[in-house]
């Protein structure tokens, strides 16, 4: 599952390939969250023009004012330049087919994409598809992970759903829509209570489905190792230190911390080990590591069963060397995560 080998005199990095991979944002949101008008916003807007935007049918997007210009096989180009498209099927058969249509000229390149998910899915096998699929390898790459949430009836979802607890608990940032419907008393409390199930990620107003692309697809808006911004606010926003959890339906959120350079055997194999046994439970794992031999940090970014391969950053993104490891899980408990971890470390000291 895991891999990171660097030898003398090669500077290529574990994930380089020869061309760019596209990056790749997944917006999600229970049915009725304001999904759709947010689409319908930001497909209207020219900044649009490079984006490539798969959405599951196209009658959940109203096209008739966005000036359809052309349409090809399953694909639309909208006359501000950005080309939408249907899944039929495979979500990575939908993604090659788009990259068979460019290289044809029947639709101009794509310098990004979202994928958009139904309202009863739940995100993480998408996520998974574009982290681990080979056939999308070197082609495309997750950036960030965005949820709609309701403030009329997104505490009664939160409720009666595991779809919509699994939306909000995995995603990167919470898009709030709906909130003038809702007394400021109502906001709050839902706010308050996606923030216990979900610290790390910020929760942004949106009125309307009013949003810039930039808020979803600017490079600093990236969760991608190599943009870890966002990734240290995170960490920082969970310290390791504190004895303090957040539970909600039994998912929780904590990170932790170690100071001194662990061996990367010991990364691997405790990970490997938890993903085999409870994998189905770990939400999302991101973290910096500090590995022994090794001066720049490797970034850990994981999606229940699968992970991206380890990035190595070109410097130390603060002055803080320690390993940090955030976690969103279900029903795993942070101190057992702590004595594995301890055990596969003096297991190391004693064979080395």
């Amino acid at each position: 599952m895991f891999y990171y080998e660097k030898k003398a005199g090669c500077k290529k990095d574990v994930t380089a390939e020869t061309a760019i991979p596209i990056p790749i944002s997944v917006i999600s949101g229970f049915l009725g969250s304001g999904k759709t008008t947010l689409l319908n916003h930001l497909l209207s807007h020219p900044k649009m023009a490079d984006t490539a935007v798969i959405v599951n049918e196209f009658g959940e997007i109203g096209f008739d004012h966005l000036l359809i210009e052309q349409a090809i096989e399953d694909t639309v180009l909208l006359e501000n330049g950005c080309v939408c498209c249907s899944i039929r099927g495979d979500l990575v058969d939908t993604l090659l087919s788009l990259l068979r249509q460019v290289e044809k000229g029947d639709i101009p390149s794509f310098a990004r994409a979202a994928v958009e998910t139904t309202g009863l899915a739940d995100p993480a096998p998408v996520l998974q598809t574009l982290m681990s699929d080979p056939r999308l390898a070197g082609k495309f790459t997750l950036h960030r992970v965005v949820a709609t949430i309701d403030a009329v009836n997104g505490a009664s979802q939160l409720d009666e759903f595991p779809e919509a607890v699994k939306q909000a608990s995995i995603a990167d940032e919470l898009f709030l829509t709906k909130a003038d419907l809702v007394s400021t008393d109502g906001v709050v409390t839902l706010k308050t209570r996606l923030v216990t199930l979900n610290p790390i990620a910020p929760i942004t107003p949106v009125a309307h489905g009013a949003i810039e692309p930039d808020h979803i697809f600017a490079a600093n808006s990236a969760v991608h190792p190599e943009l870890p911004r966002d990734l240290l606010d995170e960490l920082r926003n969970i310290e390791g230190g504190n004895p303090h959890r957040h539970r909600h339906d039994g998912i929780s959120a904590f990170s932790i911390v170690r100071d001194d350079p662990l061996p990367w055997p010991v990364i691997t194999g405790w990970l490997e080990s938890v993903v085999s046994l409870r994998g189905a439970d770990l939400l999302r794992i991101k973290g910096l590591v500090n590995v022994v031999g090794r001066p720049r940090p490797v970034v850990i970014h994981g999606v229940q069963h699968v992970f991206h391969p380890p990035t190595e950053l070109a410097t130390w993104p603060d002055d803080d060397r320690r390993t940090r490891l955030v976690f969103i899980a279900r029903l795993i408990d942070r101190a057992a995560m702590e004595n594995t971890l301890d055990a596969f470390i003096a297991r190391h000291r004693s064979q080395s």
